[in-house]
């Protein structure tokens, strides 16, 4: 962090505010969220008031339960707040129980053979079983930590589906707006201008984020609309082909 600038604390609350803005107009009622350091300090966790989940109504009965939560930290430069793990699970029932329908996770230290971005369907397919159970030790039963994870039916709750890595990957307002379309989760008056609002500017950040890890190519596209782009003294010209390579 720079000096003077704002404590993680203080970028982690402001983050808070905009989940919380984003939920609370999406159910129309106030869902506020807050942040809490964690005991090594250099860590946040961001998620609704009291962790108890959130109740998701469909036609007035609360059929269906939300569970987010984000755990923050400096960005490698120490300047700009960085999830550096997420969880937002959808549960059948009023409150988050057992295992959810789907959840949308991000890993940031994923490791190399796994998608940092990656949803998990909760459901049973005999197809799916059957393929994976054909894959022998491969894919998740490579990572099972003992024989007898080994022997048990493949689930397909235990594949990483990617979607789109670091910088690409979907936010929060994207999983509401799903809830409402194919759910038909209960909203509140004028929802959707603030989840475009919200969208606009997580995807904003990202962009941020991705020309940090491809200076080049951002210049060469300013130049192609236009604009005068010059790498002055000290530039950064190195790509991050771990970030932009990444699953």
């Amino acid at each position: 962090m720079i000096a003077g600038e704002p404590s993680l604390i203080d970028e982690a609350r402001a983050f808070a505010k905009t989940v919380s803005d984003s939920v609370s107009a999406f159910l129309g009622v106030p869902t506020p969220f807050e942040a809490q350091i964690l005991d090594e300090g250099d860590r946040v966790w961001v998620t609704d008031q009291g962790a108890a989940g959130i109740t998701l109504s469909v036609e007035g009965k609360a059929l269906l339960s939300l569970d987010v939560s984000f755990y923050c930290t400096w960005d490698g430069a120490g300047r700009y707040l960085a999830v550096d793990s997420s969880r937002i699970s959808v549960h059948a029932g009023p409150r988050p129980k057992g295992d959810p329908l789907f959840r949308y996770e991000y890993e940031r230290s994923s490791p190399k053979e796994l998608p940092a971005a990656h949803v998990h369907v909760h459901a049973h397919r005999d197809q799916f079983s059957h393929v994976m159970a054909l894959s022998g030790l491969g894919g998740a039963r490579r990572r099972a930590q003992s024989m007898a994870d080994v022997l048990l039916v493949p689930r397909l709750a235990e594949l990483h589906f990617p979607v789109g890595g670091h910088r690409f990957r979907p936010c929060l307002e994207d999983v509401l707006a799903v809830l409402h379309t194919e759910f038909g989760v209960d909203t509140g008056n004028g929802w959707q201008e603030v989840l475009d609002a919200a969208r606009a500017e997580w995807r904003r950040q990202q962009l941020g984020a991705a020309v940090r890890d491809c200076p080049a190519e951002a210049a060469r596209v300013l130049r192609e609309l236009g604009w005068d782009v010059t790498a002055g003294e000290g530039a950064v010209r190195k790509e991050r082909l771990d970030r932009l390579a990444a699953l």
